[in-house]
């Protein structure tokens, strides 16, 4: 299948890369888990046979089941569009009913991806790829024709009813292209998920990028900010990538991500990934030296501490991991559990009081990531207190689909949007770790001796 050009040449792919080199990560962090030699020598010797109060094969039936039999029939009863293709999200889950059949570039893209992504790892079934490739025939028709990022939203067939939207509808888009190439087998969507994950790239590396984070308003603009999230999203695509095959460009990105994260964005005043620095990174002189979506920088590390994994590099794991335990320990609410997303202001501890459930969900990702390597106790505990609040008050099993979280106690939980995107990842990333951990009768990987 052949594609036009993304309107994107290809010296955009080279100067994005230009000076990346290969980066030397070193010696990447100062922190240390907490964990005592004892303690981990302890934790080697015992294979890992139960966590959250269940046995593993417990533990992965439950999440099987959450998929299996309640997101994805909740899936085609409520969100696909089995007529003009595409997820509809604007969904009142208690009720189980429609509010509007509006359609958000980024939901698109995160729904192609989930699909292929069930396809690849669980189920070889027609149905799967048949929901992504409607979903990616919806939002190709939709692609724009000039430089701009795809719009927000359309309209449920397809028309424009908003502005161009942010870098990340794009990159979503291009995550469930990738992965359903190789659901799918076909080069060609992996061809046109690279030329727009570097058409992107190129507009972020431009000294007049702008990007106003949802999380912060009010706040001032940066002249091309360099922005922990765009990182994220951009090393979670390279080792998407980079797992179907060699590909020296997103090795170089890769690489590039990892500098930026682990050396650039955390703040040495108080070990924390600042959201927002300037492009130069120098932190800045304004509201966002002290600003952090600490939700966002759980996510990053997890996802380093994944690529790490891909890279068999165990000084980066554990590097990450200990960063990853340190917003994990920040951002808990010790009061009333679960954690936090949002730190407005680290020097006066000033915090958003949501909870959303992505932010519980990368906790537990990475939380078991790090039992699967290193056994450490304290992840243990925190992935186990994790799941049972979770399952309190995220889970909610009187409605559709969990909800996407409330305020800081949760009373009332949002139920206006189906999270069709962090959950299942979750559930799937989660699935595949218990898979891992059981086919080694529970023994660690030995990565991180």
């Amino acid at each position: 299948m052949q594609h036009k050009d993304y309107s994107r040449r290809d010296f955009i792919r080279r100067n994005s890369l230009a000076g990346l080199g290969a980066v030397t990560l070193g010696s990447l962090s100062g922190f240390s888990d907490g964990t005592s030699e004892a303690e981990n020598l302890s934790q080697k010797k015992d294979p890992i046979k139960t966590l959250a109060g269940l046995n593993l094969q417990q533990l992965h039936d439950r999440y099987h089941d959450e998929l299996f039999n309640r997101f994805l029939p909740a899936m085609e009863s409520l969100c696909i569009d089995h007529q003009y293709g595409g997820f509809i999200c604007d969904v009142d889950i208690a009720a189980r009913k429609v509010i509007n059949y509006t359609k958000r570039t980024w939901y698109q893209g995160r729904g192609i991806w989930v699909y292929s992504f069930l396809y690849n790892n669980f189920e070889k079934n027609p149905r799967f790829l048949e929901v992504a490739k409607n979903a990616i025939d919806f939002i190709l028709k939709c692609k724009p024709v000039d430089d701009n990022f795809y719009d927000v939203n359309y309209s449920r067939e397809g028309g424009k009813i908003s502005e161009p939207g942010d870098i990340y509808g794009d990159l979503f888009v291009a995550e469930g292209l990738a992965e359903y190439a190789k659901a799918s087998g076909e080069k060609s969507w992996l061809k046109l998920a690279k030329e727009m994950i570097f058409y992107c790239l190129e507009r972020y590396d431009r000294p007049d990028y702008v990007y106003d984070i949802s999380y912060a308003p009010g706040k001032p603009k940066i002249q091309g900010p360099r922005n922990l999230g765009h990182w994220m999203i951009f090393l979670s695509l390279s080792s998407q990538i980079l797992a179907q095959g060699p590909d020296a460009d997103f090795q170089k990105l890769s690489d590039r991500c990892l500098d930026a994260i682990m050396k650039h964005h955390m703040n040495k005043e108080f070990n924390i990934l600042n959201e927002m620095v300037n492009h130069d990174f120098s932190l800045p002189k304004n509201e966002y030296a002290d600003f952090s979506v600490i939700g966002h920088g759980i996510e990053t590390l997890a996802f380093v501490m994944a690529e790490a994994v891909r890279r068999k590099d165990s000084a980066l794991f554990k590097a990450s991991e200990a960063a990853f335990k340190r917003h994990v320990e920040v951002a808990a609410d010790k009061l009333y559990g679960g954690h936090f997303e949002v730190l407005y202001n680290a020097n006066t501890y000033s915090w958003s009081p949501s909870k959303s459930a992505w932010c519980q969900q990368e906790v537990s990702i990475g939380a078991l990531l790090s039992i699967e390597h290193t056994g450490n106790a304290w992840a243990h505990e925190c992935f186990s207190e994790g799941d049972a609040y979770m399952m309190e008050k995220m889970s909610c099993p009187d409605y559709a689909f969990w909800t996407f979280g409330g305020n800081r106690k949760v009373v009332n939980p949002s139920t206006k949007t189906i999270e069709h995107y962090h959950t299942p990842r979750y559930l799937m990333r989660n699935m595949l770790a218990l898979q891992r951990i059981m086919k080694r009768r529970g023994k660690l990987s030995g990565l991180a001796s």
